[in-house]
């Protein structure tokens, strides 16, 4: 199979730039993992505005939302989220 290409949102970008350094570190392995299974579902799902399911990854104290654009093999990355305790 084609590997996918990973497409981050803005806010999902600002959000792994200004992250700490284990932390962007710990995402990219996270990042890495989602990459590798275009088919996974996530834990939740959730619509979005444009009734678009979304997928969210529960993956320690993040929370990663995407959705697969498989007719262009592009997964979309629309939010990262670090949950607090």
């Amino acid at each position: 199979m084609d590997a996918y290409e990973l497409v981050l949102s803005e806010a999902a970008a600002m959000t792994l730039a200004t992250a700490s350094r284990p932390a962007q570190r710990k995402l990219a392995v996270i990042l890495d993992e989602v990459k590798a299974a275009p088919f996974r579902p996530g834990d939740l799902q959730e619509r979005d505005a444009q009734g678009r399911v979304n997928e969210v990854l529960v993956v320690g104290d993040w929370l990663v939302t995407y959705w697969p654009d498989h007719a262009v093999r592009e997964l979309r990355v629309v939010r990262l989220e670090q949950v607090e305790d």
